[in-house]
Order: structure tokens, then C-alpha cells, then sequence
């Protein structure tokens, strides 16, 4: 009877044991460091596809740490509720990396995946609540859909679980930017302040209560990213309103910190030597907050790189995306950019 008893105990710490073993959560992968590709650009809003090249890069092996791989919406579930295909666009920019890496195994490439939403949704997605939104943006005209609304973000959320299922696993990807509720740009908490957006969007319904319960929520449609990194690009909030909302912002920084931890990056797309100063409250929060810490500089030239560079570095950046469209790195000689890498690499966490 002691013998059964004793079997019974063991048998019973085994399935408690296995059970811990089936919901443990995977290690989150290391952040990117030094200098980062933002990635193919040029397409945004035109109509056209991202093309991701790593010609830049391959003009300057061994300098950089990672490279941002784009997407959208639209490619990758052009159908209601739809699996994401094979060989698309993520894919195949995934063996170019690969490639890469192979070539430069000393210091090979880690991706972040960023997937625009947006004017870059599906067909489908801009129909959610009514017709699509005729709007004009930098004198171009850009079609949107209700991303604000809790149809839309529910679509969204189904997509992010079908891509988090392909893709979190995947060792090359350590990051995934924050897309959810994004407008005209990647960066979620921003919304172009014109007639020509802001009125059609009045006219379509848009409401700041439902905009901020979208952002309130971002963090939450991620949740199936267990492995991954999540790059959250930060704003001021300004809605509807032509004052910016710091408050707002900071409120969602900290409950993505509380939420998931070390997993949660802070992001900014501002970083200049001369730094708009609405920006400056959200810098002072990212650097009271710790890292991981990442930048993407405001413009593609910086006026003064070196003190865009270094004001990074001192605001304790693992990493800082350079443009390779428009001028941008390219333009760097080698020697200058292994120096800012090499600044951003010693720069640890503290």
C-alpha cells in the first residue's frame, strides 16, 4: 500500500510537472543593437508594394545589427480571416537575411517585422463600418478605413494571433513593431492634423473615446507574440484635438511595462539634434523608464548626424533605425558608421 501511495505521489508531481512544462512560456529573444536599416520605404501610400533590399547593407557588410523587414496588411491577408501564404513578401526578404548572415557571420543581421495597417490595409478591412474614407494626405489621396473602431480592431487582433503563430518562433525576427490603430504612418499614436484628414474622418465617425480604447488595447492584440519583442513607436496623443497629450502616452508606457515586461521597447521616430519639444516629455519618460530603448532618426539626412547619434546614445538607445531611402546611411562612410555602432553596442542597460 506504501509502495502505491509513493507511486501515486511521484505519478502526481509528473503530470504537475508536465502541465508547468505545457503552458511555460517560451525566453523572449534579445533586443537588436547598434545600427538598424528602417528597410525598404518608398512605397507608403503610393499604391505601390514595399520592395525589402538589402543592397544597402550588402554595400556595408559587418557594420549593421539589424534591418527592418515591411509588409502590409494587404498582402498578407487579402481575404476575410485569411491564412497567411507562403513565400510572401516576409518570407522571402527572411532568405535574404539568411544569405546575408551566411556572408557575415561576424556580425550577422537580427530583423524587426513592421506590417502597416492603415492606408495600407486590406479591401476588406477599409470596409469594416461602411465605405472607405476618401481622404488627402501630403497632397496625395489616401484611402482608410475605420481603424479607430472595435470592428476593425478585432480583425486586426485575429490577424495578429495568425501571424504570431508563423512567425514568433522564427529566430531571426527579436522584434515586431506595434501597428494596432495605425492611420497614415506606423507610429499609432499619430494622426495627420489636416482639414483633409480630419474631416472626412469626423464625417466617417472617427471618435476620440473609441481612438484611445484602440491604444488602451494595442498591447493586448500582441499577446500571442510570447517570444518576440514588441516596439511600441510613441507620440504625443492629439486625436481630434491641436494639443498634444503627453499623459496619455506615458499612461500607455507604463501599462506596457507592467503588462509584459521586458518584452515591451520603447520606440521614437523624432530623434534629432534639435528635438521637436513636444517630443521632449516622451524622451525624458523613455529614459526614466530604462530600456530596451530604440530611435528612428526624424530625418532621412540628419542636418547634424553626429548629434543626432550621440543624443540617442546619451538617451540610453540599444539601437537606432537609419533611413536607407531618401539619402540616409548610404551617404555615411563606413568608418563613421562602425564608430555610431560601435557607440550604441556599449551602450548596456543599466
Amino acid at each position: 500500500m506504501f509502495a502505491q501511495r509513493i507511486g501515486l505521489t511521484v505519478a502526481i508531481a509528473l503530470l504537475a510537472l508536465a502541465a508547468v512544462g505545457a503552458v511555460a512560456q517560451p525566453a523572449v529573444k534579445p533586443p537588436i543593437r547598434g545600427l538598424v536599416s528602417m528597410g525598404a520605404f518608398k512605397f507608403m501610400g503610393y499604391g505601390g508594394d514595399p520592395v525589402n533590399t538589402l543592397e544597402p547593407l550588402n554595400a556595408k557588410p559587418g557594420i549593421f545589427g539589424g534591418l527592418v523587414i515591411i509588409s502590409t496588411w494587404r498582402q498578407l491577408q487579402p481575404e476575410p480571416n485569411g491564412e497567411i501564404p507562403d513565400n510572401n513578401p516576409i518570407d522571402k526578404a527572411l532568405a535574404d537575411v539568411r544569405a546575408y548572415n551566411a556572408k557575415n557571420p561576424q556580425k550577422p543581421l537580427a530583423v524587426k517585422l513592421r506590417i502597416f495597417a492603415g492606408i495600407e490595409a486590406p479591401a476588406w478591412a477599409m470596409k469594416i463600418g461602411g465605405e472607405p474614407i476618401a481622404t488627402i494626405h501630403n497632397d496625395k489621396k489616401r484611402v482608410i478605413g475605420r481603424f479607430w473602431s472595435p470592428e476593425y480592431r478585432q480583425a486586426w487582433t485575429q490577424f495578429q494571433h495568425k501571424l504570431a503563430a508563423k512567425y514568433d518562433s522564427r529566430p531571426l525576427i527579436h522584434e515586431v513593431a506595434m501597428t494596432s490603430c495605425m492611420s497614415y504612418t506606423a507610429e499609432p499614436l499619430f494622426i495627420p492634423d489636416d482639414p483633409t484628414v480630419l474631416n472626412p474622418l469626423r464625417a466617417a465617425g472617427f471618435k476620440d473615446a473609441e481612438y484611445r480604447e484602440c491604444l488602451d488595447h494595442a498591447v493586448a492584440d500582441y499577446a500571442p507574440w510570447k517570444a518576440t519583442r514588441i516596439s511600441i513607436s510613441l507620440n504625443p496623443y492629439y486625436g481630434l484635438a491641436t494639443t498634444g497629450d503627453p499623459k496619455f502616452t506615458i499612461a500607455i508606457m507604463q501599462a506596457c511595462r507592467k503588462a509584459i515586461g521586458k518584452q515591451c521597447v520603447f520606440d521614437n521616430h523624432d530623434l534629432d539634434a534639435d528635438t521637436p519639444k513636444t517630443i521632449l516629455p516622451l524622451h525624458a519618460a523613455m529614459q526614466r523608464m530604462g530600456p530596451e530603448i530604440q530611435f528612428q532618426t526624424l530625418h532621412a539626412t540628419p542636418p547634424n548626424w553626429e548629434g543626432t547619434i550621440r543624443r540617442g546614445v546619451a538617451l540610453g538607445a540599444s539601437s537606432i533605425e537609419l533611413w536607407q531611402d531618401y539619402g540616409g546611411f548610404p551617404q555615411v562612410p563606413d568608418a563613421t558608421l562602425k564608430r555610431w555602432a560601435a557607440m550604441l553596442e556599449a551602450n548596456k542597460p543599466r
